[in-house]
């Protein structure tokens, strides 16, 4: 009975002692997962996705990213990452899948509004498009590396360092060649270790 005492007392001061405040950290690193989704610039594309919607295809949209960052003050850190958000629809053997990659770097701030913080990046990513539709469909021309920018803005669950949880929006404006701009929108949750 005493060892089942002692593993439920264990147990239960784990996930006090796994979340416990501490002093931010110079390097830090995170990752995150969510969902989103893509205002597509190309208007065969556009047209492909709607009359995939349309005519009843399945669809899944993830996001995740990856990134380090650097403390420059208490409230101004350099951050750097890689995100990706792809886009699937299939039906009866048919697709149109779509990966947006994107490299960034740029800024994170915390205003002194509770936990909550934004950044601003440069951004430098593509889209790569794999389709196996009929001929009814459009065709989608190549998608060319750009260079964009990304707005984000998170909210972390707990102050200072050690393992910080979080959810976060954010917003890439990435061109994608032939005068297109690709529009991406993400929510997601964040696991940051600071």
């Amino acid at each position: 009975m005493k060892k089942f005492l002692l593993a439920a007392a264990f147990l239960a001061l784990c996930p006090s002692l796994f979340f416990a405040e501490q002093e931010r950290k110079t390097f830090g690193f995170q990752f995150a997962l969510g969902t989103g989704y893509t205002f597509y610039g190309d208007s065969n594309l556009s047209h492909n996705m709607n009359k995939m919607m349309d005519r009843g295809y399945g669809r899944l949209i993830l996001y995740a990213d990856t990134g380090i960052t650097l403390k420059a003050t208490d409230f101004l850190y350099f951050l750097a990452g890689f995100q990706v958000m792809g886009d699937m629809a299939w039906n009866s053997g048919a697709y149109s899948n779509h990966a947006s990659p994107a490299f960034f770097g740029g800024l994170q701030f915390y205003p002194g509004i509770s936990n909550l913080s934004f950044s601003l990046a440069y951004a430098l990513g593509f889209r790569r498009d794999w389709d196996v539709l009929s001929a009814d469909y459009r065709q989608v021309p190549a998608a060319k590396w750009g260079n964009g920018f990304r707005l984000a803005a998170e909210y972390d669950f707990k102050s200072g360092g050690g393992i910080v949880p979080g959810a976060g929006l954010c917003y890439l404006f990435m061109p994608t060649g032939w005068d297109n701009y690709d529009n991406t929108l993400a929510v997601y949750f964040r696991l940051a270790f600071r």
